[in-house]
């Protein structure tokens, strides 16, 4: 009788994955004490009670996602949560990023919406229309984009988008911004620019289908689900200004 390992691994290597996802698949079943249980005794039960063991929810559903592929099974697999970041306001970003050797880089994830690896890559640009379709892995290869399509980039920033030459490693770049944050007294990440990019699109007055575009994503609702943080003291500017329109 094939253990889930067994079935995995022949299973795994009918596909066109990467050695390192193909480890990675392989590491849930030893997590979850189920490389040696036998395939034909597994239940989604079962399943499901091996991940109630994770405490950590996205944890759980890197599992979930990994359980799916390794057997072919339709493990439930709970939502994402949203990452919320305590976002600086725009211009403390800007400021912040200015004052960095990696400004560059910082300020076409600031004002494009770009991914790490994909700001360390060279992107086509015409005019100031950004073609994103390509990103740079943390080994140096490139690789195709996460999600492709246009960008709309500020003129000022397309010009300096032409002046540099923005091939580096993706770590170096991560470090790079950490360093501005803290010397300006932020917490400072990458991937959090991309969601301040969302979260200042939508208070400039973007519409959902310009943050799609924006954001390229094939679904607005992961733009809004994802990547746009809303405060409370957003609602009760939003309703104020709603009120004071109807006084006018």
């Amino acid at each position: 009788m094939q253990t889930c390992l067994e079935f995995a691994e022949a299973r795994l290597q009918q596909r066109s994955i990467k050695e390192s996802t193909f480890k990675e698949y392989l590491a849930t079943l030893r997590v979850l004490e189920l490389a040696d249980v036998p395939y034909e005794t597994v239940t989604l039960a079962m399943l499901n009670s091996r991940l109630s063991r994770v405490l950590t929810a996205s944890t759980r559903r890197k599992h979930a996602i990994n359980l799916r592929a390794c057997l072919g099974l339709p493990v439930p697999c709970p939502k994402a949560a949203q990452k919320v970041y305590a976002l600086p306001s725009l211009p403390e970003l800007h400021d912040a990023l200015e004052r960095s050797p990696y400004a560059a880089w910082g300020l076409v994830m600031l004002y494009g919406g770009l991914r790490l690896g994909e700001a360390c890559a060279r992107q086509s640009l015409t005019g100031n229309v950004l073609m994103v379709d390509r990103q740079r892995k943390a080994d140096g290869t490139l690789a195709a984009a996460k999600t492709c399509g246009p960008v709309v980039l500020p003129d000022w920033l397309a010009d300096e988008y032409r002046a540099h030459d923005f091939e580096r490693a993706p770590n170096t770049v991560y470090v790079g911004i950490r360093r501005a944050g803290r010397r300006a007294g932020l917490e400072l990440r990458p991937h959090m620019l991309r969601h301040a990019f969302a979260t200042n699109l939508v208070a400039a007055g973007a519409t959902p289908e310009v943050l799609r575009r924006q954001m390229r994503h094939h679904d607005v609702a992961v733009s809004l689900r994802y990547y746009v943080q809303t405060s409370h003291e957003d609602v009760v500017h939003a309703v104020a200004a709603l009120a004071a329109a109807a006084r006018r």
